[in-house]
């Protein structure tokens, strides 16, 4: 229920600053990504339309669009989202992961070394600033393992979960 009314916080915000300014791609992006957590993919998919109309090189209104057509198992748009997604924000390592299994479905090998390296090189960068941030370590593991780093991705595996062992990804 916590996250429920979350949700509906964040959909009164996105309603006010929609209400000040409704040409804000940001905002319809974020209420994009609130109606595709409740599941109601045809609103979701006419905001992130309205977003991407607005301003095509909004960071946020391509990875919620990226987010929408993953979901929709729709991994080549998903994939075309996600990259400029990564190209519009360097520290955007969740688009570069999201891009690993984008091409993995895609049955891309090459595509998936490529998000793989970026997504390792991000997550190397993250993790020499703050060594015990769990999420960016699995993220890196999931790269080790596209990269068939097998080894190296159990160490990483392991040292995560000493740092947050009730962490649900590690296991």
């Amino acid at each position: 229920e916590a996250q429920g009314g979350q949700a509906n916080d964040g959909m009164a915000a996105v309603e006010r600053a929609l209400a000040l300014d409704p040409n804000l791609a940001e905002a319809h992006a974020v209420k994009a990504q609130i109606l595709q957590q409740d599941d109601d993919l045809d609103a979701a998919a006419a905001e992130v339309t309205v977003a991407l109309g607005l301003d095509s090189e909004s960071y946020e209104a391509n990875r919620s669009a990226g987010r929408l057509h993953y979901q929709l198992q729709k991994f080549e748009e998903a994939s075309r989202f996600y990259e400029k997604a990564v190209a519009l924000m360097e520290a955007d390592i969740n688009s570069s992961a999201m891009l690993i299994s984008c091409y993995t479905a895609m049955d891309d090998p090459a595509g998936t070394r490529r998000a793989a390296e970026l997504t390792l090189k991000r997550a190397e960068a993250m993790l020499a600033r703050d060594q015990n941030n769990s999420v960016v370590t699995a993220y890196s593991v999931d790269a080790l393992a596209a990269l068939g780093e097998t080894e190296r991705a159990k160490a990483r595996m392991e040292r995560a979960l000493l740092i947050d062992p009730d962490n649900r990804n590690m296991r």
